[in-house]
Order: structure tokens, then C-alpha cells, then sequence
């Protein structure tokens, strides 16, 4: 009898006890309801709570309910949720489980770094998955170059074939010039990038903002971009203003070559940006890549639309990598445990205006066709006494090989080039009104130019140090240039987007020209330069 009684007590705690949570959940209701600016008003259940006793001679009674208390003011509803710790802790977490989903159908930023086989994504500003959203994305990129540039001239002069900058009523002969010393720091490059995908995912879009002070603080940002529509991996298709895609060196981003910059020999023979229309794409799995089109011409971006004619540039290049990803870079600092191989050759076709020598160029990487001394060809005089030559046509072709195995890499391109199919005019004597030039045949000769470069590099420390030496020459009719150098990376967060560069490079009358490289037309000497390249 008496375990008989004492069961009926456990029983009335238990219901106390749900009617205590329940109490609880009501209060909750309340609360979050009163947040939100609805009237809540609190009603007395009238219901008595029972409380049991264990002893056995214990009686059951009533005792009344508090009065309940009703929150009329968000202050009181403050005061409340911040006097009752465990509430206030079930208000805070449905609050943060209300605003958690109200941002899950915001895609959050995020950045997608460069891997050992694939360039920099950067930034992904947005990027819309859901196929009933408006498919968009926006991701940014870019990367500094910050350099300091020495350079010891070993002769005082040297001698073009003409006057270089043409100055109306000069003598065709052969000019002679001064070769400088050089100390300056420069920012020698700066990429600034966005792209991404709008209205469908196949539509690609690319901006890139392009700068450099080594021709002044004042230079002009030259704008680089494309929109293409990507049928799948193995066709794509895009308009724009690109590299035009003639050698394997130039088609390689400069944040990836293996030095310092990319190669005289390099330099010399390669084209410049321009606008244009092209395809490219992937086949066999990735084993064999292309990419060519037709361009303005082998630096339209200089002539705009008053270039003079309408020939084009058409460009090609094509790899084929049997053994496995080679990747973009020239280094193997991620240890390739089996032999990689890349194959490859490039090629162009154009009959192109020629270009005065400026220092006011509409985009740094810009070039001009030169002889083998260094003479830009468009000079007074070059090929032809008291003529300028103001079109040519260039026939270039390029063999590149590439090899990677356990940290050691070895790189090389050869390339054949040549000029003919020339078109020119008189130098008119100063006159006042000044006299306009007249077309003149041109009875030069076709001339025929061939270099290599090449670059051997070892990984001293996996994806932190690695040494390196690099060599090539050119050679014409009009003379020959070499270049010998090497130097090391060291990347001080063991990824490809920080490196410090050194680089000691001795060069011997030199035909390539750019303020963006060591190089300067007709200079001997020795060049020494430090870099520090930040991608982000």
C-alpha cells in the first residue's frame, strides 16, 4: 500500500515537469512574436500545479500560479531575455537559425588560388550555381612586379643602319649612338583582371587593365579583353584585343617564365598584342591543345582603325603533351614523378604596316620589326639608301620543346623568320610647304633570320627554392647577338603567387628592344635585376 501511494506523487512531478517546458516554449513564442512587432498579449491558465511529496503521510495541495507578466515594451523584453541566461541562449540560436537562412541563397566570396597544373582564378566575387537563377559570375585577378634594374655597359656605342627615329632631312647612313648605363626601380608590370561568365555560362567575358612606369608615370593603361562563347572544352571561340598567339614563350604569361622576364631571342622575334578574332580548345583529353585566329596585325593595337591597308596577321600554336600535364610554368617546383614532355610549334603570316621608334606607346609590350643589329627596319636607310619602308611581310615559324622529371626542367625554342615583300617611299627634301613623300620600289633583298633560347632549372627545395641558367643568340645578315645568364626563385609561401627573383644576364649587342625587358637595342653589357612578383 504504501509503494502504491508513493507512484501517484512521480506521476504529478512528471506532468509539473511538461508543464514547466511547455511554459517555457510559450514564453519563447512570445518573445520572438513581440520582436517582430506583433501584439502579444498573456492570458492566466487558471490551472493549478500540484506539487508531490515523497512522504508517506504526506498531503497533496495546491499552490496558486505567479502572476503572469506581460511584455508591452521592447525594453521589458530586453530586461527579460537578459535576467534569464537559458532563455536568452534559445533566443540567441533561433535568431542565428533565422538569419543563417536568409543568407544561404547568397553565395558567399571565395578565392580559388593557382595550382600546379591550372593558372589563378582569383577572387570569386559571384558565381551563380542555381540553373533558375540568372547565370552570372564575377571573379577578379591580377598581379604586381616590382623591379629593380641595373645595367653596366661593357661598350660606349653603337651603330644602326639608319637613323632610328627618323627625323625628316637626315642623312640614310649609318648612325651612330650612345649605349647608357642603367639604375632604376619600376613597377614593371601590373594586371588588373575581371571575368566570369553572363546570361549563360558558355558566354565568357575577360577586362584586363594593363600598366607598367618604366616609359613614365604617366604612360597610358592599355585595355586587354575578349568575349567568346565556349562551345565545350575541345572548341571556343573569342573577340577581342589578345596576344597574337606566334611563339610559345609570348603565349606564356610572364608571371610563369622561368626567369626574370622572357627571352631576348624571344623578344626579338615575336609579335605584340592586337585585336582580332580567335579559336582554341583541347582534344584527346587535354593531350593536344591549339589556339590561332587572325589579327589585325603583329602589333595592331599600335595602328587602330587608320592602319594603312587591310592585310591581317594569322597566327598559330599547337602542343602535344604524350606523357601527361605539362602545366603553364617553365620550372618543375612541384616535382613531377614521372617524365612530362611537351611538344610544340607556332607560326605567323603577315603583311603589316612598320613603326617609328616612340616612346609614347598605346600598350608597353608593343615591338617593332627589326634587323639582326637592332635597326628597326621602318628606319631611313635601313635596307634602301633615301628609302622608308612602311610594310613588310613576316613569315615566322617557331619548334619548342619542354621536359620535366623530378624537379629539373628543361625548355627551348628555335625560331626562323622572314621579311620581304616590302613597300616604301622617298625621303622628301625639307621643304616649306613641306613636300609629301612619294612610293618608291624597293629592290632589297629578302632577308632571313634564325634564334634559340633555352633555360635548364633545378628545384632545391620543393615549392620554395630553385636555381636556374638560361642562353640564346640571333643571328642575320646584319649581324648577331648572344645572351648568357641565370640566376633563382624563391617563393616565400611555397605557392607560385609570391616569388622573389635574382638574375645576373650578360648580353653582347643586343638586335631586341623593350623598356619592359633588360634589353636596349645595340647594347653590350651586364644586367642585373631583382623582382618581386604578388598575384592575387
Amino acid at each position: 500500500m504504501r509503494t502504491s501511494r508513493n507512484r501517484e506523487p512521480v506521476r504529478i512531478e512528471n506532468v509539473c515537469h511538461a508543464h514547466v517546458r511547455f511554459g517555457r516554449l510559450c514564453a519563447l513564442t512570445v518573445i520572438l512574436a513581440a520582436l517582430n512587432s506583433q501584439p502579444v498579449w498573456a492570458e492566466t491558465s487558471g490551472l493549478s500545479l500540484p506539487i508531490a511529496s515523497y512522504q508517506d503521510n504526506a498531503e497533496y495541495e495546491t499552490i496558486p500560479p505567479p502572476e503572469p507578466r506581460t511584455y508591452t515594451a521592447e525594453d521589458d523584453l530586453r530586461s527579460a531575455i537578459r535576467s534569464d541566461p537559458e532563455l536568452a541562449a534559445v533566443v540567441r540560436e533561433e535568431a542565428e537559425m533565422m538569419l543563417a537562412a536568409q543568407l544561404s541563397g547568397i553565395p558567399r566570396p571565395r578565392y580559388i588560388p593557382a595550382t600546379s597544373l591550372v593558372d589563378l582564378k582569383g577572387l570569386e566575387v559571384y558565381a551563380s550555381r542555381n540553373r533558375q537563377s540568372f547565370p552570372f559570375s564575377f571573379y577578379l585577378n591580377g598581379f604586381v612586379q616590382v623591379r629593380w634594374f641595373e645595367f653596366a655597359r661593357s661598350v660606349t656605342s653603337w651603330t644602326a643602319s639608319g637613323p632610328i627615329k627618323g627625323i625628316p632631312g637626315a642623312p640614310t647612313a649609318p648612325t651612330q649612338y650612345p649605349v647608357s648605363n642603367i639604375n632604376v626601380f619600376e613597377i614593371n608590370r601590373f594586371f588588373l583582371t575581371s571575368e566570369g561568365y553572363v546570361t549563360d555560362e558558355r558566354l565568357r567575358y575577360s577586362i584586363t587593365l594593363f600598366g607598367t612606369t618604366n616609359n613614365g608615370n604617366n604612360s597610358a593603361i592599355a585595355p586587354l579583353g575578349f568575349a567568346g562563347w565556349k562551345f565545350n572544352d575541345q572548341v571556343m571561340m573569342l573577340g577581342g584585343v589578345s596576344f597574337v598567339a606566334a611563339t610559345r614563350e609570348w603565349g606564356t604569361s610572364s608571371r610563369w617564365v622561368q626567369g626574370i622576364d622572357r627571352s631576348m631571342a624571344n623578344t626579338f622575334f615575336r609579335p605584340s598584342y592586337s585585336p582580332g578574332f580567335e579559336f582554341k580548345g583541347k582534344l584527346l583529353d587535354g593531350e593536344f591543345r591549339y589556339r590561332g585566329g587572325v589579327w589585325n596585325g603583329i602589333d595592331g593595337s599600335r595602328a587602330g582603325v587608320n592602319r594603312s591597308g587591310t592585310a591581317m596577321a594569322w597566327a598559330g600554336i599547337v602542343t602535344w603533351e604524350p606523357l601527361g600535364a605539362y602545366g603553364p610554368y617553365y620550372s618543375d617546383m612541384e616535382i613531377h614523378r614521372e617524365p612530362v614532355l611537351r611538344l610544340g610549334c607556332s607560326g605567323m603570316h603577315a603583311l603589316t604596316p612598320t613603326s617609328q621608334q616612340s616612346q609614347a606607346f598605346s600598350n608597353p609590350e608593343d615591338t617593332l620589326v627589326r634587323l639582326s643589329n637592332g635597326t628597326p627596319i621602318s628606319a631611313p636607310g635601313a635596307i634602301q639608301a633615301r628609302t622608308v619602308i612602311t610594310k613588310v611581310r613576316v613569315q615566322l615559324a617557331t619548334v619548342d620543346i619542354g621536359w620535366k622529371y623530378k624537379g629539373t626542367a628543361v625548355n627551348f625554342e628555335y625560331y626562323f623568320r622572314q621579311l620581304d615583300d616590302y613597300t616604301g617611299q622617298d625621303i622628301p627634301p625639307v621643304t616649306v610647304p613641306p613636300t609629301p613623300p612619294t612610293p618608291v620600289p624597293v629592290r632589297a633583298p629578302s632577308i632571313f633570320q634564325q634564334g634559340g633560347a633555352g633555360s635548364v632549372s633545378f628545384c632545391l627545395i620543393p615549392q620554395r627554392l630553385g636555381i636556374y641558367g638560361r642562353s640564346g643568340g640571333v643571328t642575320g645578315p646584319n649581324g648577331s647577338g648572344q645572351e648568357y645568364g641565370g640566376g633563382f626563385n624563391f617563393y616565400p609561401k611555397n605557392n607560385r603567387q609570391t616569388k622573389f627573383t635574382f638574375e645576373t644576364l650578360y648580353y653582347n649587342r643586343s638586335p631586341a628592344n623593350n623598356a619592359l625587358y633588360p634589353y636596349r637595342a645595340g647594347y653590350s653589357g651586364t644586367a642585373i635585376q631583382t623582382q618581386m612578383l604578388v598575384m592575387w
